[in-house]
C-alpha cells in the first residue's frame, strides 16, 4: 500500500477517496492483508502531522497498526541497497522518489506483484497498479 493510497483512503476530500475505500473494503472482505512498508507509514504519518497535527497523526497510526487487515513490513539493509540501485537506474524518473524505490525493494523481497497505489511509477517499475 502506497502513501497516496493511504491519503486517499483516510481523506474524504481526496479525489480518489471513494475508489480507495471501495477497493480496500472489497479486498478486505476477500481476506486480503494490506502490507505497508514502514517507510511509507512514516511518510504518511509525517505528512498527516504537518497538515492536521500530531494528535490526528497519532490517531491514524493507532487505527492503521490495530487493523487486522494491515501488516507493517520493516525494511532491511538489503532493501536499502536495492532501493539505491533502483533510484540510480531510474534517474530519469523524477517522480520516482526514494520511498517508492524502497517500496519496490520490499515488494520484490516479499514477492508482491500488485501495488495499491495511484502512482504511475509503480507501473513504470513493473508492478500491477490497483485499483484500476
Amino acid at each position: 500500500m502506497d502513501t497516496g493510497a493511504l491519503i486517499a483512503f483516510f481523506n474524504p476530500n481526496d479525489k480518489n477517496h471513494e475508489k480507495a475505500v471501495e477497493f480496500f473494503e472489497l479486498r478486505a472482505l476477500m481476506g486480503a492483508k494490506f502490507i505497508i512498508g514502514r517507510p511509507v507509514l512514516m511518510e504518511f504519518l509525517n505528512g498527516a502531522s504537518k497538515r492536521a497535527g500530531k494528535k490526528i497523526a497519532l490517531e491514524l497510526k493507532r487505527r492503521i497498526i490495530s487493523s487486522k487487515f494491515v501488516m507493517i513490513e520493516n525494511e532491511t539493509e538489503e532493501d536499502w541497497e536495492k532501493a539505491w540501485q533502483i533510484f540510480e537506474k531510474f534517474n530519469d524518473q523524477n517522480g520516482m522518489d526514494l520511498i517508492d524505490c524502497l517500496s519496490f525493494a520490499i515488494m520484490e523481497r516479499l514477492g508482491i506483484k500488485e501495488a495499491f497505489t495511484f502512482d504511475r511509477d509503480f507501473e513504470i517499475y513493473g508492478f500491477k497498479k490497483v485499483p484500476f
